[in-house]
């Protein structure tokens, strides 16, 4: 049985130990998004090295003898672009084994209107990251801000500008800053940006050079212009024409009432891209009992599951 002195020195040194994981957590960077905090990290509890657990009667541990679990981070930063004329804040999620780990490169998830709140309390960036970090998921995640100007950015005819503003200034900075997988980026919106999805696959079909390997449209409001996307749909087909392999994938989801969701619409999107048979192209369609934008989370949710096993 240790002396009560003993454990004083126990006590004290993992009191040390807490405050130093602390210290780390809130260097980590963070920032601030849409009135909520986007550093919320949890710190990550103290962990023995090998062979280091105090056994009966040894003697009491020094701090070196300990080591401590990684732990995720949030960078904040901005940029402006050309193409727009406007500044995005951003926030970019790293998983724990980025700092100091062996993976060459990271899938990295560009989420439109990170800064929404969709489903309080937390930003559209603030839940998908604590999404990735339960599952621990080897992914790099981009909020990006500005969801004030969304129906001039998602919409045509300034969808285009916007949709340069990603490949061209957005993707290169990106990867020039962090260990990102250039054969691996996704694109995810929800509603409109959802839509903005589904015309940056036509726009990138339309030019013959894909840009994005995953185009994520949640409950996307394809029926906020009907026409113009369908158009735009018909401008890749004629690209790519019916033998010239698509290497993409578009994830459809929606929420289950045809007449709260955008049931219809995505559906009917879904079927003129099957009738289209593009080689190598992949595409799913999965529907939900939640509310318009509560069907954001839980595609996330099954996304992360079946991308990041």
């Amino acid at each position: 049985m240790p002396s009560g002195r003993s454990v004083c020195r126990f006590l004290s040194t993992v009191g040390w130990v807490v405050l130093l994981a602390g210290a780390a957590y809130i260097g980590g960077g963070g920032g601030t998004g849409a009135g909520n905090s986007l550093a919320a990290l949890v710190p990550v509890a103290p962990v023995f090295s090998t062979g280091a657990r105090p056994q009966p009667g040894a003697a009491d541990p020094s701090p070196s003898e300990f080591v401590l679990a990684a732990a995720s981070r949030v960078v904040s930063d901005s940029i402006t672009s050309a193409r727009t004329g406007a500044a995005y804040p951003l926030q970019i999620y790293l998983p724990a084994s980025y700092d100091g780990g062996s993976v060459a490169a990271y899938p990295v998830v560009y989420a439109m209107d990170g800064d929404a709140v969709f489903n309080p309390p937390g930003t559209r960036f603030a839940n998908f990251k604590d999404i990735l970090d339960k599952r621990r998921a080897q992914a790099i995640l981009v909020g990006i801000g500005g969801t004030s100007r969304r129906e001039l950015d998602y919409m045509l005819p300034g969808a285009h500008a916007y949709h340069d503003f990603l490949t061209q200034e957005l993707v290169p900075f990106i990867e020039a800053k962090y260990r990102a997988d250039p054969r691996k980026r996704m694109l995810t919106g929800l509603s409109l940006s959802g839509s903005m999805a589904g015309l940056a696959l036509f726009m990138e079909g339309a030019s013959g050079m894909l840009t994005f390997s995953h185009f994520l449209a949640f409950e996307a409001s394809f029926d906020s212009q009907t026409p113009q996307n369908n158009a735009l749909e018909q401008r890749m087909f004629d690209a790519w024409g019916s033998g010239k392999p698509l290497p993409a994938t578009l994830v459809l989801t929606r929420c289950d009432s045809p007449k709260d969701c955008n049931f219809g619409n995505v559906d009917d999107m879904r079927k003129r891209l099957q009738s289209r048979a593009y080689p190598q192209f992949v595409m799913t369609e999965s529907t939900y009992p939640q509310t318009h934008t509560g069907t954001d989370t839980v595609s996330f949710e099954d996304v992360a599951a079946r991308l990041f096993p």
